[in-house]
């Protein structure tokens, strides 16, 4: 295992990888391998078996790249490591196939997602909402953390959540006490995706759900809209299907070595 210095020498193992029958789970952008590589990327070569680990503060994401002859290893580091596996039906076996492979290394099954989509229609939102800046970077992660699952909630790095607050990613509430709500998202040239949404637990039944989901409708100009929501989350399924989201047939595990068992 080494750690990866510049773009320009992981480039060619990549590109080696690009192959009929490879199964992988990794759509990182150039930008996001500078910023993995300034955080510390990490790479594992096994026969068959290309693997990126991007370091968080206390575990690994790991990113692959699985031949069907492949003989997969679990990289040797002294942290959890967070697996996920995204599909669409047409690749379901396919990819069945490599989280049995994974498993069988040790990793074990947290949770599974569903992907929502909204088809494009403006709406507007009927509380107050402003972006959040900065200067409001610990307050965001904070509410993030609270929220969402510490391995499988793909909270940002901070470096990347600076970068989502100067790019006016990240739409919030707030009250005399603090941050009562956000939600979090991205711009695509196809459809815009919410990472997340959180209400503070004692604001709740309040109604800034909608109106955070109002004022990022109104931002995206009533673009196509997805979101992925964690499979037997009830009030947050009932909450996009209320909205007008319905699944689009995309799904994923996320799975875990070295850390909790599933709850």
């Amino acid at each position: 295992m080494e750690r990866v210095e510049q773009f320009e020498a992981l480039a060619p193992r990549l590109s080696a990888q690009m192959k009929r029958g490879v199964v992988t789970n990794n759509f990182l952008s150039r930008e996001d391998y500078d910023r993995e590589i300034a955080a510390g990327l990490l790479v594992h070569e096994t026969p068959g078996c290309l693997q990126l680990l991007r370091r968080r503060q206390d575990y690994y994401v790991l990113n692959f790249y699985l031949r069907p002859d492949a003989v997969p290893a679990l990289p040797p580091v002294d942290l959890p490591v967070v697996l996920e596996l995204v599909w669409r039906p047409k690749d379901a076996t396919a990819v069945a196939t490599a989280a049995a492979r994974f498993e069988a290394l040790g990793f074990v099954r947290q949770f599974s997602r569903k992907r929502w989509q909204r088809q494009p229609e403006p709406w507007n939102p009927s509380e107050p909402v402003r972006f959040a800046g900065p200067e409001d970077a610990a307050a965001v992660l904070a509410l993030m953390e609270q929220s969402f699952d510490h391995f499988g909630g793909c909270i940002p790095t901070r470096g990347a959540l600076e970068q989502d607050l100067s790019g006016r990613l990240i739409l919030t509430t707030w009250d005399e006490a603090g941050i009562t709500g956000l939600l979090h998202f991205q711009r695509g040239r196809a459809a815009s995706e919410i990472r997340h949404l959180a209400v503070r637990t004692d604001c709740r039944k309040l109604g800034l759900g909608s109106a955070l989901l109002g004022a990022y409708l109104q931002e995206t100009q009533g673009q196509k809209s997805q979101v992925w929501a964690r499979q037997g989350n009830v009030p947050a399924e009932r909450f996009y299907e209320k909205y007008a989201y319905r699944p689009d047939g995309w799904e994923s595990v996320v799975l875990l070595a070295g850390g909790k068992e599933p709850v």
